[in-house]
Order: C-alpha cells, then sequence, then structure tokens
C-alpha cells in the first residue's frame, strides 16, 4: 500500500511540476435520494476550485497524460422532510424541514494514446483512476421537535469511492493561440455511503460521467532549446463548461423515522469555469 500510494504521490508531483492549470468556477449541484428524508432534489449554488490539466504529451511522442483535482463546496438549502415516518411521531400537521449543504473532493488521472496529434489539435485515447470523496452535511431548523432532534440529528454522510473507465480527449487550433477543447469520460465506480447518526451504512457500486469542453487563449507559446533539450514554455487562460454525475445503486438506511430502507443516490454539478495555466 505504501509503495502505491509513494508512486501515486510521485507522479502528481511530476504532473503538476511539468504543466497545470488552476481553475475557478461557479455553477449548481443537485442531490436526488431519498434517504436524506426528502422525495425532492436537494439542489443550491456550488463554487469549484481546481488543479487541472486538459492533454499533455509525454516525451514528444503521442503518449499522454491528464488529470483534475477539483474542491467543491455549496450554499444550504431547506427542505421539507416529506418521507417522515408519522407513525413514529403522530403529532398533528408536524412538517420538520431540514438544511443541507455539500462539500468534498474528487479527482482523476488519465494516461492514453492520440489517434491523431498534429501541433495543438489531437483527438486522444485513456484509461482513468478517479476519487470521489463527497460529504453532505444536514442541519435541523429551529422548528424542529425532539422526536426529530433525536432520531435526524445534525450529521454528516459521507460517500468514498473508486472509480475506473475510458476517456475521449479533443482539441483543434482554431487560429493561431485560440484552441477549443473536449472532453467526455465513463466508467464504473465502488465504495461506501455512511453515516452512523441516521442509519445509513453500506457498500455501493454504480457509475460516473463527466463531459465538458472549452476555449484556450495562450498569452505565450514558445520553443527554446537548450543543449540538448527543446523546451516549450506556455502561459495561457481557459473559459469552458463542465458537468459531473455519480450514480449509486441501493444505498441502504435504517431510521424509523423515515418511511424507507434504500433508495438510489444520484449527485451531479454543472458549471462554468474560468483558467490560468502553464505548461513547459
Amino acid at each position: 500500500m505504501f509503495k502505491k500510494n509513494f508512486f501515486l504521490f510521485i507522479l502528481i508531483i511530476y504532473s503538476v511540476s511539468n504543466s497545470a492549470e488552476l481553475r475557478f468556477g461557479k455553477g449548481s449541484f443537485s442531490v436526488s435520494s431519498d434517504i436524506f428524508g426528502t422525495s425532492k432534489k436537494i439542489k443550491e449554488d456550488i463554487t469549484v476550485y481546481s488543479i487541472a490539466e486538459q492533454h499533455k504529451n509525454i516525451f514528444g511522442n503521442r503518449l499522454f497524460y491528464s488529470y483534475n483535482f477539483s474542491f467543491m463546496s455549496s450554499e444550504k438549502e431547506r427542505k421539507l422532510i416529506d418521507l417522515y415516518n408519522t407513525a413514529y411521531d403522530p403529532t398533528p400537521g408536524y412538517k420538520p424541514q431540514m438544511e443541507y449543504e455539500l462539500k468534498g473532493f474528487d479527482g482523476q488521472i488519465d494516461l492514453g494514446f492520440d489517434a491523431l496529434n498534429s501541433g495543438n489539435s489531437y483527438l486522444g485515447f485513456s484509461a482513468f483512476l478517479g476519487i470521489s470523496l463527497p460529504y453532505i452535511e444536514n442541519y435541523n431548523t429551529e422548528g424542529n421537535n425532539n422526536n426529530t432532534l433525536s432520531a435526524l440529528p445534525d450529521s454528516k454522510t459521507e460517500i468514498k469511492t473508486y472509480r475506473i473507465g475510458g476517456s475521449v480527449k479533443g482539441g483543434y487550433e482554431i487560429f493561431p493561440r485560440i484552441n477549443i477543447f473536449g472532453f467526455f469520460s465513463y466508467g464504473y465506480q465502488t465504495g461506501k455511503v455512511e453515516n452512523e447518526k441516521w442509519g445509513i451504512d453500506g457498500s455501493v457500486n454504480g457509475s460516473y460521467m463527466t463531459l465538458g469542453g472549452g476555449v484556450m487563449f495562450y498569452i505565450l507559446k514558445e520553443k527554446k532549446k537548450i543543449l540538448f533539450l527543446t523546451l516549450s514554455p506556455q502561459l495561457y487562460v481557459t473559459a469552458g463548461y463542465k458537468y459531473d454525475r455519480w450514480e449509486l445503486k441501493d444505498v441502504k438506511i435504517n431510521n424509523i423515522a423515515l418511511n424507507l430502507n434504500k433508495d438510489d443516490l444520484v449527485i451531479t454539478d454543472s458549471y462554468g469555469f474560468f483558467g490560468l495555466g502553464y505548461s513547459f
């Protein structure tokens, strides 16, 4: 395990030292699952900070790598607990409410081969490994009674999944110094969803998908030869869009206050971003 983690750490350091793009994104996210006590989607604004590399060739040939490490945080969203078990709490007219907030990390590393490559235009196919560590915090509102506070206390639902799959990445130079790019990834994921206070605990499987694209403008783009080395320092800005979807099947819950025992969990985000990047 130590050797695998050390190798991954060295790979990340090498990748970032050769090329990286800092991104700032704003958009929205949604969470859909009855395990949170509401049959409605939880949807709110989201802010995303990322370190990314869309496509970087290795050793001057058609092999390439890419990566994306993102940290996300949302605003709070208030929802009615419409799946509340009235047999547990028969208080007439009582309708508890809960606030939800999403935070977390997602990372993915791709390694692939360009089927087509001509300067800054390319079409590549890759395999990827990824990890997702989002969590959803819930907060009771002021009007909730002691029964709700006991069975559905303030807590954190932690999600940890690992994924593997394939990607398609493309780029095209439409004008000197201006490129457009796009990407699509799809894979299988497995992991756990846990919230001890709510009785959520179980291994889960599902799928992951992401797609997006954007435009890249090169502020600096040169080639320099130093002794036997040829360097290509580049500085660029980007603007783009990214969409992610995590789907997990049959998440189990055992809570006396809710009228269910399992449901699927679907999380999506959709946001625009601006970036500043470099490459050598």
